[in-house]
């Protein structure tokens, strides 16, 4: 839906620092999906919780046995009870994950509430709070509004240009550092010409394209290279461990980059076809009245700058420095807005803009991900589909399925690392004994893993989710196709380029 008339001639021209992310209440409202008129009854937040009841009491009647626990039938039950919640808007995203929590300890899925919280303690869940750091910069700033400026100028009127300008650049900067830290990075600087155009959050489908096509394409520039995303490098030293074998870092990018460069444009063009974004011609002279305020370069904007730089030059140095570690260089982004000669803002107004709801839901996530895996779920249901008969066809529908049954294990199931461990060395294995090069199931499975288009589980997306533009639902309406493109691209052009181009090279043990 798009903006409406009376909304646009609201004035954009707010000042710098007033400028903020959507209120919590606005977001809440547009990502559990429950906008219906007041008094209306909330059928569909009632249907997902007779979904999740329905999960719940089938997980815990039926029988554990050897292959599969009766702790890990009821993880896998809890996690699909969350997800009928989370997609019917049930409860807050976040809460729905406490639930979840809460369930593990009490139907004896763990053994304790300190391991039920295990996802707390995990590094990325920091992360995505640590990083709200470039987002709070750009808010507190004049970067976002002059970099909206510039892209303005660039795309003119076309606001399809215009997602395609955050896309590409936000795939660009995936490229050399984490996925989410990109994401993190193009949404900064998307927001606050969301606000100068007066974009609301659920409504607008320009916020829509933006939030989501920052997302999607963190995903695609993650794989490009071997040192865009951490799978690529653990896939690659699996391999190593396994057949003795590995691939240069141009070998990796002549399957990468083609894959990257057919996905980019063709998502922006789903993406765009299915929420067409608003024109934003009318709203032209409000952001350059906006951003011509701006002035000359203050020293907040100076100090801002610095960091905003250091930050991505720090990540990318992470890929040869253990010490910076991605969580590691966000909490020192987090360090640097307040320390003394910088003091970019009170700890009050980072409150305001960093995503603690996003926090939330993402660990409780993390919670029931790894219940799912120390319970043996995750190893039982790669076990059951790689012993199914599938690796007995053909080579090539051996990686296309492959490719498809992962991605949608890994889309509810976001335990990327545990995955590629479960799934490699088989496959590996089986390339070998077929005769196909072993780089194939490697990248196949790390760019799978990266992320998924469908439903906002990963960090990629839910970082995004959490500013309230698009609902739970709206993910797989806007990314459904380019998924199913995107493994079938995969497959067939990692398949073509390593056969017959020998990428792959033994190293001596």
């Amino acid at each position: 839906m798009l903006v409406h008339e009376a909304d646009q001639t609201k004035s954009a021209a707010t000042p710098i620092d007033g400028l903020s992310l959507p209120k919590e209440s606005d977001g809440a409202a547009a990502s559990t999906g429950h906008l219906q008129p007041k008094g209306a009854f909330p059928l569909k937040r009632v249907i997902g919780a007779a979904l999740a009841v329905a999960f719940i009491v089938a997980s815990y009647c039926i029988p554990g046995s050897e292959s599969l626990s009766r702790e890990g039938i009821m993880a896998i039950g809890v996690l699909l009870a969350s997800v009928a919640m989370w997609f019917c808007g049930t409860m807050p995203q976040g809460v729905v994950g406490l639930v979840g929590v809460v369930l593990l300890v009490f139907l004896g899925v763990v053994p304790s509430l300190t391991e039920a919280l295990s996802g707390f303690t995990s590094a990325t869940t920091w992360f995505i709070l640590c990083v709200f750091c470039m987002t709070a910069i750009m808010q507190k700033s004049t970067l976002g509004l002059r970099l909206t400026r510039a892209l303005i100028g660039w795309a003119g009127a076309n606001s399809r240009k215009l997602v395609f300008a955050f896309m590409l650049g936000t795939a660009v900067a995936s490229f050399f550092m984490t996925d989410t830290g990109a994401v993190v990075l193009g949404m900064s600087m998307a927001l606050p010409l969301l606000k100068a155009v007066d974009a609301k959050p659920g409504a607008s489908n320009l916020g829509k394209c933006l939030m989501l096509g920052v997302a999607f394409a963190g995903v695609l520039g993650g794989f490009a290279l071997p040192c865009g995303h951490s799978l690529n490098i653990l896939g690659i030293g699996i391999m190593e461990s396994t057949v003795g074998e590995t691939v240069s870092f141009l070998g990796w990018m002549l399957v990468g980059i083609p894959i990257f460069a057919v996905m980019l444009p063709l998502t922006w063009w789903i993406l765009t076809r299915v929420f067409p974004p608003e024109s934003i011609a009318d709203k032209r002279d409000v952001i350059e009245a906006n951003t011509a305020s701006c002035g000359a370069w203050s020293a907040k904007d100076k100090k801002s700058i610095c960091i905003v730089i250091l930050l991505p030059v720090l990540w990318i140095a992470g890929n040869w420095i253990g010490a910076l570690n991605t969580t590691i260089v966000a909490m020192v982004g987090v360090a640097l807005l307040f320390l003394p000669g910088m003091d970019l803002m009170s700890w009050r107004e980072f409150q305001d803009i960093a995503g603690w709801n996003v926090f939330l839901f993402f660990g409780t996530v993390m919670c029931l991900g790894n219940a799912v895996s120390s319970t043996g779920g995750t190893d039982f249901i790669a076990t059951l589909f790689l012993n199914s008969g599938v690796l007995d066809i053909h080579p090539f529908l051996v990686l296309l399925v492959v490719g498809y049954v992962m991605y949608l294990i890994h889309t509810f199931c976001p335990v990327a690392p545990a995955l590629c461990l479960l799934f490699l060395p088989p496959l590996l294995l089986w390339a070998q004994t077929v005769g196909v090069p072993t780089v194939i199931p490697v990248f196949v499975v790390a760019s799978i893993t990266a992320g998924s288009f469908l439903v906002p589980l990963n960090p990629t997306i839910v970082i995004t989710y959490d500013q309230g533009y698009y609902r739970f639902g709206e993910v797989a309406k806007g990314g459904w196709l380019s998924a199913a493109i995107f493994v079938f691209v995969t497959v067939c052009w990692s398949f073509f380029v390593c056969d017959v181009m020998g990428l792959v090279q033994a190293i001596p043990l």
